[in-house]
């Protein structure tokens, strides 16, 4: 019985001192991690990381569509920029001659003037054969809705003409200007405007010309360009908006 104590007692002892040296063992004689290649993985995080370094942040204002630059015009000289322009149209635009802004072979115009002031006009401006033509006609037209038709028609056949005998030409069709609210009690036809400029912004498309769009134009002005009669705009409206906006829109 003693024999067999002491023989458990040593199985115990060579148990602890197995387990010793293997611990040992590990102590001494590490072994090696599994390497793992990494350097793919590192240049692929460096690369991301130094491009979002340098691409440049967009902020709330940079992310919506740019407004189109205006063209500066030189030391404003209208006379000078719009030398090779020539405006033909109504009132509106034949107030820029009136106040002295362009000269009279600048722009040919008429108090009331409609399309039929331009098929009349059309002879005329051939002659002085311009390299580029903004045209502005509609604001004395303007009727029930049916009628859009037939001053669309006619303003049609007198482009197709225009590009005809003018072939060089480059043709621009302004859209008709908004007014104020007000001034649809004393023109009540002033409200179907937009619905004219639909029609218009069509034709352009149809004819191949180009169509300058001046309703948000003036949904952006922060200043009143109208007069009392909240129709026709103020001198400054020519100077400040309309010309260097319809130079932008030719010499883009």
């Amino acid at each position: 019985m003693q024999i067999k104590h002491k023989r458990v007692i040593l199985l115990i002892l060579a148990a602890a001192i197995g387990l010793m040296s293997i611990r040992l063992l590990f102590t001494v004689f590490p072994q090696k991690v599994a390497k793992i290649e990494t350097s793919q993985g590192i240049s692929y995080i460096s690369e991301q990381e130094a491009k979002r370094a340098t691409r440049p942040k967009t902020t709330k204002k940079e992310s919506k569509t740019k407004k189109h630059k205006r063209l500066k015009i030189k030391n404003n000289n209208y006379k000078a920029a719009f030398k090779d322009i020539l405006i033909v149209g109504d009132s509106l635009t034949y107030a820029i001659y009136e106040y002295g802004i362009l000269d009279k072979d600048q722009v040919f115009g008429q108090v009331g003037g409609t399309t039929i002031y331009l098929d009349e006009t059309i002879k005329k401006i051939v002659k002085e054969n311009p390299k580029y033509l903004v045209l502005h006609f509609g604001e004395n037209e303007l009727g029930k809705k049916s009628y859009a038709d037939i001053y669309i028609n006619r303003y049609k056949k007198c482009i197709k003409t225009l590009k005809k005998k003018l072939p060089d030409t480059e043709i621009y069709v302004d859209s008709i200007f908004p007014v104020e609210k007000k001034a649809h009690k004393s023109e009540p036809y002033t409200k179907n405007i937009s619905y004219y400029n639909e029609k218009l912004k069509k034709m352009a498309k149809e004819l191949g010309v180009k169509y300058i769009d001046f309703t948000p134009e003036f949904k952006s002005y922060k200043k009143n360009y109208y007069d009392a009669d909240g129709i026709h705009p103020k001198y400054s409206f020519y100077t400040e908006q309309y010309l260097p906006y319809v130079y932008t829109e030719v010499m883009s």
